[in-house]
């Protein structure tokens, strides 16, 4: 819901608390706005009091002089002088927003029906932080949607520079800007003395303004004595006692409103000029249309502009223009490439950062301990790690941290088998085709060659990769089919592709219900497909030191959700399969191994260590935790980022097995994890973390995702209603699609059917021009080749989930 107009400057009045005189400045600003001939529209969201007392009513009055200039308005006007929330109880009779999201629309409403040019002044109630109609929230949290500039009023009270800073930096910390400040004057507390180079220092324009008379004599003497104060101040002068007009504050609104214009449309061309993209080809995207600035985000949604191409802006009425919003909100379909799951500018996230960043900064971490880093790695070893991990290693991100993970299955593999410490060795790694672990060297060596890596020198893929088979709903029907180029042989019950196989399943439950699922055919038909190419790589002199696992989905490698017993098949060989890595092939081992696998200790790694590379896919990105409760397994050592700070801040946890770790203990340094990181558990990062893991902790006790899981009736779920997944397969364009947790994935009929194809692309182009929901939104995501994929986050609301369901459909249709 975010508002910027070419030449409609939009201003909201916060108070530093009650009695300061925000509702007296607030109109010495609309009257000097309008002495110069502007039209200035007031607006009052929430008063409470009499009437005839209100804000509204003080500010009509005195504006009297310019009535054909001035409009004023209040929302929800309630009769006890009272905080608002109280004062809405004490008053059933009166009309009461249903939410606090309702008041917020409100006034975008009001500010849309302004006219296209001039001034609009939002006065908020009481103080920064005074309730809002709806606790917990208050005003500055409510209102941050809207994100509209503010004008602080400053206490000029004895106390009021405390009270003044405390409500700046609350604003700061929401992500307001903060426009101008004002002071009445007092020439016995003297706070502008402070508080003038204070803010002056900070860029941010201070005015002292004049005092207005006390009260003394009639309502009528009073009364005229305020409008000769007032016919004084909305200009430039000083009064002999101290204090000027708010005629320059007035200014200097226009210009910051005129520069913050001129810089967003600015800024697609600038960027062109000036920065270097990732994963952007920059032949493609070099028009200043294909730029979206993104002006701040809240919750699900960017505030984001998009210059028009260069004939539609000049084909456009000019009173057209005048009218739209530079900004509009777009949800954040990518998730901002995966991060995102507790909302952008989260209130209770963006404070753990701060209380972290003002306790620790950065600090070292080697042979120290602060209480965010050993807090987090307990309650990791705790959740995802409970009954397998002993250690958390810490990174910069899941890049990195698969680098991590690498370097401690190859030595614990090395250290067993013999290989320790070759330089230059050749030693690979079991993984799955469509994997993808990052950009760093030894992230792309795990992976075989794709788009992502092929054009890179050092590139070196070490490994072999099994083509996994893949779970789409097709038809409506839930579907597990192989893909090229593994040879599949027939299986019993599955009808021939060209790929190989295909299997039909009751219900995606049935696909997910492992228990049953591990004693059939197929169980079996998997375990010796894997082993025979083990044993026959193995006999080729391959030699491999670690499995690593995308759990459930391969992301960034085309969003294919990997049929689960594949995977825990894959497992369950490799952990038998020591004889194989050992160099000594023998059958009857491996058959006792594969049989003793029930009753192994999961701190013992079997096989090679098992590494499952949870960046994208844990911590209920997909409605689970750890996809240790879907494939019936724990890992060795698995990876953690993205979610692990809900999207704020780049952090990554390593964790590891007692016996991967004891792979390194000696009494030699030369023998331990010679791997760290500048920012190596960065307190900031812990800190909010922790915070993100204990809400959502707090979202599985609240039992916020209930209404979610009951629509699918099954232990995997989706925020995508499962009518909508199985309506939305069963499209004429589409060849499958699937959804689980906050995920929804949609592949495409086309010919060129990889990262290459740009089919996607046009469906994305196509439902970001929709404008759907209320408030209105479009959507922003990106493609995966002929891959169209939308993320909620973990708290998006439902009406949000079910317009963009809606559009997806008229879209396919």
């Amino acid at each position: 819901m975010p508002m910027l107009f070419p030449n409609l400057r939009v201003h909201q009045v916060f108070g530093a608390n009650t009695d300061v005189g925000k509702t007296l400045l607030t109109t010495a600003l609309i009257r000097s706005a309008a002495s110069r001939g502007t039209r200035v529209s007031y607006l009052k969201p929430v008063s409470t009091g009499p009437e005839a007392d209100s804000d509204e009513a003080f500010v009509r009055r005195h504006t009297a002089p310019y009535a054909d200039l001035v409009h004023t308005r209040c929302l929800y006007q309630y009769r006890e002088p009272m905080s608002p929330h109280l004062a809405a109880q004490l008053a059933p009779d009166l009309p009461f927003p249903a939410s606090n999201d309702v008041l917020v629309r409100g006034v975008q409403d009001y500010i849309r029906s302004a006219t296209p040019e001039g001034h609009v002044f939002v006065e908020t109630a009481g103080g920064v932080h005074s309730p809002a109609l709806h606790p917990p929230h208050t005003q500055a949290s409510s209102l941050r949607a809207l994100r509209l500039p503010a004008v602080l009023v400053a206490s000029p009270h004895l106390g009021g520079i405390s009270t003044t800073l405390a409500s700046y930096e609350s604003l700061l910390l929401r992500g307001y800007d903060v426009a101008a400040v004002l002071c009445l004057h007092d020439s016995y507390y003297r706070n502008d003395d402070f508080l003038r180079p204070y803010f002056e220092e900070r860029g941010i324009g201070f005015w002292d303004i004049a005092r207005p008379p006390d009260r003394r004599g009639s309502v009528a003497e009073d009364a005229v004595r305020l409008g000769e104060w007032y016919a004084h101040v909305e200009g430039e002068g000083r009064q002999e006692d101290g204090g000027g007009g708010v005629g320059p504050a007035v200014r200097h609104l226009e210009d910051t409103h005129a520069r913050r214009v001129e810089e967003i449309r600015g800024m697609p061309r600038r960027t062109l000029d000036s920065v270097w993209w990732p994963f952007t080809q920059h032949g493609l995207v070099n028009r200043e249309e294909q730029v979206m600035v993104i002006d701040s985000a809240h919750g699900d949604h960017f505030d984001a502009y998009y210059a028009k191409p260069a004939g539609e802006a000049d084909s456009q009425p000019k009173e057209e223009a005048a009218r739209e919003s530079l900004l509009e909100p777009y949800f954040d379909g990518a998730a901002s490439w995966f991060t995102q799951s507790h909302g952008h500018a989260s209130e209770p996230l963006t404070l753990a950062a701060a209380a972290a960043a003002g306790r620790y900064g950065h600090v070292l971490f080697p042979s120290g301990t602060h209480a965010p880093a050993l807090e987090l790695a307990e309650k990791l070893r705790d959740t995802v790690g409970d009954g397998w991990a002993a250690r958390v290693f810490y990174s910069d991100n899941g890049s990195t941290g698969i680098e991590v993970a690498l370097k401690m299955a190859l030595r614990a593999s090395g250290r067993r088998y013999g290989w320790e410490g070759e330089i230059g060795g050749d030693v690979g790694v079991i993984g799955l085709r469509g994997g993808y672990h990052g950009d760093t060297i030894g992230a792309m060596d795990a992976t075989p060659a794709s788009t992502f890596n092929t054009a890179v020198d050092w590139y070196k893929g070490r490994g072999h990769w099994f083509s996994p088979p893949a779970v789409l709903v097709q038809d409506g029907v839930a579907t597990v089919s192989t893909t090229a180029p593994d040879a599949w042989a027939p299986v019993p019950g599955a009808n021939p592709t060209t790929d190989g196989w295909a299997m039909s399943f009751p219900s995606l439950a049935d696909v997910y219900d492992l228990q049953t699922r591990r004693t059939s055919p197929l169980a079996t038909y998997y375990r010796q497909h894997v082993r025979e190419t083990l044993e026959r790589l193995a006999a080729e002199g391959r030699q491999f030191g670690a499995l690593v696992l995308e759990p459930t989905c391969l992301g960034a490698g085309g969003m294919v959700f990997v049929d689960p017993l594949f995977q825990a098949c894959l497992v369950d060989v490799v952990r038998a399969s020591a004889d194989l890595f050992a160099g000594q092939p023998d059958g009857e081992a491996y058959n006792a191994a594969l049989a003793g696998l029930g009753e192994r200790d999961p701190s013992e790694w079997q096989g090679v260590p098992v590494i499952y590379d949870e960046v994208f896919s844990g911590l209920h990105r997909f409605g689970y935790h750890s996809a240790a409760s879907v494939l019936g397994t724990t890992p060795d050592i698995s990876v953690y980022a993205k979610i692990l700070t809900g999207g704020l801040l780049p952090l990554s946890a390593t964790l590891a097995s007692q016996s991967v770790f004891a792979a390194f203990l000696s009494n030699r340094k030369v023998d331990a994890l010679l791997h760290g990181h500048s920012y190596t558990a960065n307190p900031i990062g812990c800190a909010v973390a922790l915070k993100a893991l204990g809400m959502i902790g707090d979202a599985e006790r609240d039992g916020t995702w209930a209404a979610p899981r009951q629509d699918w009736g099954a232990a995997r779920w989706s925020f995508w209603r499962k009518a909508f997944l199985d309506e939305v397969s069963c499209a004429r364009p589409v060849k499958g699609a699937m959804a689980m947790g906050t995920v929804l994935a949609i592949e495409l009929q086309d010919s060129e059917a990889d990262y290459a194809s740009h089919v996607a692309q046009g469906f994305l182009d196509r439902l970001r021009g929709q404008q759907l929901g209320d408030p209105a939104f479009r959507v922003h995501s990106r493609p995966l080749g002929n891959v169209v994929y939308v993320m909620t986050s973990l708290f998006t609301p439902p009406e949000t989930v079910r317009a963009m369901e809606a559009a997806i459909v008229r879209e396919l249709k």
